[in-house]
């Protein structure tokens, strides 16, 4: 691990953030989520370090369908 790195998501941390969006979670379900959404973090991590150089950011957006 280098310094940049992140520490892995713990069940502890999944209890924090699921009484925050105020959820229940069953037990034992923190310990089963947490390596997924750590997957889920790491992909976004992953995302952060791709170089957009002197891509503009979007600043309109149509939602309405077109057929």
């Amino acid at each position: 691990m280098n310094d940049d790195s992140k520490p892995a998501m713990t069940a502890d941390d999944i209890v924090v953030l699921a009484r925050a969006a105020r959820l229940t979670l069953g037990d034992g379900r923190a310990d089963m989520v947490a390596p997924a959404l750590d997957g889920v973090m790491q992909s976004f991590d992953l995302l952060d370090e791709v170089d957009l150089g002197e891509t503009p950011p979007t600043n309109a957006f149509d939602p309405r369908w077109r057929t």
